[in-house]
């Protein structure tokens, strides 16, 4: 067929109800801070009547910027004082300029300020680690934070108010600990892997994730949401959650009210969006020139004339000559994204609530064309709730309601983005123009093969997902304080709902092409020959997922002091049940269980001696009714040696040190599937050839043995040390960790054939040795009206299979006992042949030149890869095949970064880094000309590679080779050390800019607190490794980078 076409303080009288952070005090306390009160008012009168007082006034809040009532703000040396409000402001006038205030809040550092100049002096005040009454989130409950004995770290809020749609891609480098690497920056599929301490086991690694005590994903959760966000790291901290917690727990509990007014807080920010890395192809003149030189050095003729490859270069008639920058057909150079949120909290005493609403929305960088009727545009939009609700039924019961959710849709192109990247690294860029004019679209193949990329995205229709999430959660606790002092009951029950709809219209266009011989008709209108028969109309498809979880949980706590003895205890019993809601299989159809005991207990002394015992008791039905439950016991202690008597002489220059000592078990069932312990009988395609014809008979057959399989079991020993100096602003945290894992769950490989077996049965079989060191440091310090802060965090960890249910390998290096669990296996590449090894000058590398010939990989020659051969037998092939790397999941995490602060100005920057990370690269793209019948682009660095004028053994590119099976590509092609990539790198992770208006100004505004800010996301990236981003989960490429985000924000409360 051819075609023609034209070319928080509230007052009454003197009565004050104050609302502290961290919980009510005890009465006595409380009557004492009311008089205080009063006495700071009433001695104020006389004061202030003298005449050359100085008032001052300021805003007092906590370190994520939120407002604290009730802080007391004292001039120093003086009965002067005064407590900020609701809103936490406060007014006080000073004797002179030579004053100094003292602003102090329980649970948090004080701090004195030099009056000075100054007429309005506005704070954050910092959390106190050396603070007796500060609480911290543990497994089931909260501790004293000067009590804990386990290896946890937690993170200021404030640090993940950021520009992007998913919390996990701004966890790395900021907990110790926490390793996460971000894999895809697809809108709406952007979440970031998340391990504690590295893997330690075969299997899923990924650590357990609670949100308001209940397994949860944090991937869509708003992050102003957030109240507390913690990771347990060791057996103290997470047996309890036994099966559960062998891999960590991250623990976040969302905001709820407080005593006051309704208070509220609403932000908006807008950004521009942009790829941190987009690769690099290149131009159609370096790809026919290096094209014409991988078939000519290899004895074959020429595919480019001089003449195609001049025309193309002097833009003759681009649409008979195109060169195509597919890359850039492909992607737009910027998207923009929009994130607002509104909350609003407050209460009485019996009734506390928060609500927030979110909305985040972002538009992808994939380029659409508008030609069609429907939009094929990457975009992806969601609206976050969350209502937490606290109600005093009576003194001793209270009943706490909590419903998140969050709905989304993404809209996104009918072929997905491997495709696209597929096409964009196979389409060569001289084959065809983007598109015909009128919108035709340019393809050579019969078969719809060599497909446009660009039709890829804008021309064959569109997929829609929509989700929705439901999590609601019902918690009633009852003091049971009648029976003995201390003691309480909580009950609580959750119930998530999640559905997914995802719709599909598609379609495959006309592809047509011009013959350059008769590219024109006599009236020089472009003749169109249809190459390929598509469908002009949509397609449907429609798939729909989802699921329920119910979780029941019920506890007995008890707490209480003798003396200098403190005790605790907790018993608790949960369950889970998760049902797959569109279940494709019987086995799938069928609830899934845990249920299990968890027992702490603890006791202190003098607040200088802590000891905890931890234990989970629990049960799945994946293992056979004698192997179904397992008990995971702990035991840790501290010893707080600052507070000893003996320190005394040292306490001017270290005010804290603490060491802790941790040892138990957890368990894991990954890897298990479901009901592990029995055998499956299938069907199909089986048999076995019978009688003197070798009939073929297919029968059934029976797979997936389990034989007594249970909990693989993990030992975790943890030591640290926790330093605070110079007055408590250097804060210093170390962790030391071991864990061997046992049992886990694999397939034997060591059964012989001869037994009879139509697969390997599973077992408890693995053994992971996982040893490393943690740790942070933070250092803060005010000058007068300037502040300065300073935080890092380190992970570091090794980790060795000590067992896999394997063979014994015939050589040692082949054995993957030793070697870490992602470890890259693979080839030693010593050099390129070069022409000196073409001894006898006809052009190939063989015995003939006194060089054993690796005849498995095809005819070599000057310029391919040569191997080390190392078993010594002549040859290259799997048995010379080491450890030549560890894997792409970093063995070190880091992070450092600065925040400073002067009057209404705010500034700060954070980086992240990661290193002992490798991964292979190959593929179309990174291999020239590797596809069928010579196809397949090539980056720019193509053109640094081995030719007879650049004779260099180490040249970045070994010789060219065209075709799938070209000369010499077999060769070069293998997996070895030439391949291997370095991917460590430094990021500028987030830099900010804010001003904060003057609480004056702000008044005048009508609002309590408004801030200005600009922010910026993924700014800088710092590698060796320069062909696309690090973090991508890619071997060529051929993934939707991931994304950098500048954007500007207003921020206020009233």
């Amino acid at each position: 067929m051819k075609k023609l076409i034209h070319s928080k303080l509230t007052k009454t009288d003197n009565f004050v109800f104050l609302q502290l952070k961290n919980g009510k005090l005890q009465c006595a306390k409380t009557l004492i801070i009311l008089a205080l009160t009063f006495f700071y008012q009433t001695n104020a009168l006389a004061f202030y009547q003298q005449a050359d007082a100085i008032t001052i006034t300021g805003v007092i809040k906590d370190a994520d910027g939120v407002p604290l009532p009730g802080t007391s703000v004292m001039e120093k040396n003086t009965n002067n004082g005064t407590v900020t409000d609701f809103d936490g402001k406060y007014t006080i006038k000073v004797s002179s300029q030579n004053s100094i205030l003292l602003f102090s809040f329980l649970g948090l550092k004080s701090e004195e300020i030099s009056v000075g100049m100054q007429t309005e002096i506005n704070l954050q005040l910092e959390s106190d680690p050396q603070s007796l009454d500060e609480v911290v989130m543990v497994a089931y409950g909260t501790q004293k934070k000067i009590s804990v004995v386990g290896a946890q770290s937690t993170i200021r809020t404030a640090e993940l108010q950021q520009p992007v749609a998913n919390l996990g891609t701004m966890l790395a480098g900021r907990v110790a600990g926490l390793t996460g690497v971000q894999r895809s920056g697809l809108p709406g599929f952007d979440g970031a892997d998340l391990w504690i301490r590295g893997i330690s086991t075969f299997g899923a690694a990924g650590p357990l994730i609670l949100i308001d005590g209940v397994e949860r994903s944090l991937d869509n959760i708003d992050p102003r949401d957030i109240a507390s966000f913690s990771i347990l790291k060791d057996a103290s901290a997470t047996a309890v959650y036994g099966i559960r917690g062998a891999n960590g727990v991250i623990i976040i509990v969302t905001k709820q009210g407080k005593i006051g007014k309704p208070e509220v807080s609403v932000d908006y920010n807008e950004g521009i969006t942009m790829f941190t890395k987009v690769p690099e192809l290149a131009d159609g003149i370096t790809y026919m020139n290096l094209a014409n030189e991988a078939l000519t050095t290899r004895g074959q003729e020429p595919k480019y004339s001089q003449e195609y490859i001049d025309r193309t270069a002097s833009n003759f008639d681009p649409l008979l000559y195109p060169n195509v920058d597919w890359m850039g057909a492909v992607f737009n150079d910027f998207g923009r994204n929009r994130k607002a949120s509104v909350n609003v909290t407050g209460g009485a005493e019996d009734a506390l609530y928060y609500v927030s609403l979110g909305y985040y929305d972002e538009k992808g960088l994939f380029k659409t064309d508008g030609l069609e009727t429907y939009d094929s545009d990457t975009k992806f939009k969601r609206f976050n709730f969350t209502t937490n609700l606290t109600v005093d039924i009576t003194k001793t019961t209270k009943i706490n309601l909590g419903i998140q959710g969050y709905v989304s849709e993404g809209n996104y192109p009918n072929e997905g983005v491997g495709t696209i990247f597929s096409a964009a690294l196979e389409a060569p860029p001289v084959e065809y123009p983007i598109l015909y004019p009128g919108g035709f679209v340019p393809g050579k193949s019969a078969n719809g093969g060599l497909r446009n990329p660009y039709a890829d995205v804008a021309r064959r229709g569109y997929q829609n997902i929509n989700k929705n999430q439901l999590y609601s959660n019902l918690r009633i606790n009852q003091e049971l304080s009648t029976l003995t002092e201390g003691l309480s009951w909580t009950a609580m029950f959750a119930f998530d709902n999640y559905n997914e709809q995802n719709t599909r219209r598609g379609k495959r266009e006309n592809t047509y092409f011009v013959d350059q011989n008769f590219p024109y008709t006599d009236d020089g209108e472009l003749l169109l020959n249809e190459t390929y028969s598509g469908q002009n109309y949509l397609g449907y498809s429609n798939s729909n997922g989802g699921n329920r979880r119910f979780y029941l949980e019920t506890s007995f706590n008890y707490n209480n002091s003798f003396g200098k003895h403190d005790v605790s205890g907790l018993l608790l019993f949960n369950r889970t049940d998760y049902v797959n809601a569109f279940a494709g299989n019987f086995t799938d159809a069928i609830p899934f269980r845990n249920e299990g005991l968890a027992i702490r207990g603890t006791y202190s002394y003098d607040n200088k001696y802590f000891f905890e015992v931890n234990a989970g008791y629990n049960g799945s039905e994946n293992f056979a009714p004698t192997k179904r439950y397992g008990f995971f016991p702990s035991f840790a202690a501290g010893w707080i040696i600052s507070n000893e008597k003996f320190f005394a002489p040292v306490k001017d220059y270290i005010d804290f040190f603490k060491i802790r000592y941790s040892d138990g078990k957890v368990g894991s069932s990954s890897g298990a599937g479901r009901f592990a312990y029995l055998s499956r009988v299938e069907d199909g395609q089986s048999g076995y050839d019978f009688g003197e014809n070798r009939q073929y008979t297919e029968g059934i057959r029976e797979t997936y043995y389990g034989v007594d399989v249970t909990w693989a079991e993990a030992r975790k020993q943890d030591i640290g040390i926790e330093i605070n100096a110079v007055n408590n602003n250097l804060r210093i945290i170390v962790d030391f960790f071991k864990e061997r894992t046992v049992g886990s769950f694999l397939r034997r490989g060591d059964v012989p054939n001869y037994i009879g077996l139509t697969g390997d049965p599973f077992g408890n079989l693995g053994i992971v040795e996982n040893k490393g060191v943690d740790g942070s440091l933070n250092f803060g310090q005010s000058y007068n009206e300037f502040r300065l802060d300073f935080r890092s965090t380190f992970s570091y960890n090794r980790n060795k299979i000590i067992e896999n249910g394997q063979p014994k390998q015939l050589y040692p290096w082949q054995d993957r006992i030793g070697t870490p669990l992602l470890a890259n296996f693979g080839l030693i590449a010593e050099r390129l042949y070069t022409l000196e090894d073409d001894v006898n000058g006809d052009g190939f590398i063989s015995p003939d030149d006194g060089i054993e010939y690796p005849t498995q990989f095809g005819q070599i020659m000057p310029g391919d890869i040569k191997y080390k051969d190392l078993n010594g037998d002549g040859k290259i092939d799997s048995f010379d095949n080491k450890q030549i790397g560890n894997g792409d999941v970093p063995a070190l995490t880091y992070g450092f970064g600065l925040t400073a602060k002067y009057k209404g100005f705010d500034a700060s920057m954070f980086f992240q880094g990661q290193t002992s990370s490798d991964r292979f690269i190959g593929g179309s793209g990174v291999h020239p000309f590797i596809g069928g019948g010579g196809t397949g682009n090539l980056y720019t660095t193509a053109v640094d590679r081995w030719t007879p004028e650049n004779n260099d053994p180490y040249a970045l590119n070994p010789r060219l080779s065209y075709g799938e099976s070209g000369i010499g590509q077999n060769n070069n092609t293998q997996n070895s050390t030439w391949w291997l990539r370095d991917i460590d790198f430094l990021r500028l992770k987030t830099a900010e800019l804010g001003y904060t208006l003057s609480s004056k100004l702000s008044d005048k505004l009508k609002f309590n607190t408004t801030r200005f800010y600009i922010r910026g996301t993924n700014l800088l990236t710092f590698s060796k490794f320069d062909l696309w981003d690090p973090e991508l989960n890619t071997g060529n490429g051929g993934a939707y980078p991931n994304i950098s985000v500048v954007s500007v924000g207003l921020n206020v409360m009233f």
